[in-house]
């Protein structure tokens, strides 16, 4: 064999080893779908260290992939970093502003990780954009959690108001929040507004006969939304 078809027969045999090693990422194009699969499956697994490894990786390599940010973010609140976690969730949740779950993520990274002024007023800010039942219904909860009843009592008003009594959840929370401040008046008339929303709801069936009330369209009282 000459020595130019042995120098090509080497060339070919490196090129392919190349390729091989690079189907983890694409041949040619390298890509992380690899590395998310694994992340996958050792989340899948419980592996959260291994799973972080991964999908940090994932995130390196690409930044602008929301799946791996949201990936690497879910792992390192399973391994108590939730300021690292609110990092890789706020990229997520730029490039996927519409994702709830990623936002709802967002908010427990930001609660674990202390910064409260932060975490105020991306819900706020989510809530005043999107104008969902869901955003005014987060803002509400965490608001309590931060020890601000006024703009809990607000947010659920406003949550309430938009679902046009078309959703039960945030009359639930609504009560909930009246139990938490001492309102016994107020929480029964939420469980009651709720029930005549959704009367199969077994959360709402206890939580009225713990208050005294048996559930029934007799139910006495006002199911008026200003009250």
């Amino acid at each position: 064999m000459g020595k130019k078809a042995r120098k090509f027969i080497m060339k070919q045999s490196i090129n392919f080893i190349g390729c091989v090693l690079l189907t983890i990422t694409g041949c040619g194009q390298p890509t992380n779908s690899f590395l998310m699969e694994r992340g996958d499956y050792a989340m899948w697994q419980g592996r959260w260290a291994d799973a972080t490894d991964d999908f940090r990786a994932a995130a390196e390599m690409h930044p602008g992939d929301w799946r791996a940010q949201y990936g690497l973010g879910q792992c390192l609140l399973k391994i108590d970093e939730p300021q690292q976690a609110s990092q890789a969730l706020t990229i997520a949740e730029s490039l996927r502003p519409n994702n709830t779950a990623i936002a709802d993520m967002l908010a427990v990274a930001l609660l674990k990780s202390g910064d409260n002024n932060r975490l105020y007023s991306f819900l706020l800010a989510r809530a005043r954009k999107h104008q969902t039942v869901h955003a005014w219904t987060r803002m509400a909860e965490y608001s309590l959690d931060l020890d601000d009843p006024d703009s809990a009592t607000n947010a659920i008003n406003t949550a309430i108001a938009i679902s046009n009594r078309a959703d039960a959840a945030p009359y639930i929370t609504a009560a909930t929040i009246a139990e938490k401040l001492g309102d016994d008046a107020l929480a029964i008339t939420r469980w009651r507004q709720a029930w005549h929303i959704d009367p199969d709801n077994e959360q709402i069936d206890s939580a009225l006969r713990s208050h005294g009330e048996v559930p029934g369209p007799t139910m006495t009282g006002s199911v008026d939304d200003s009250k």
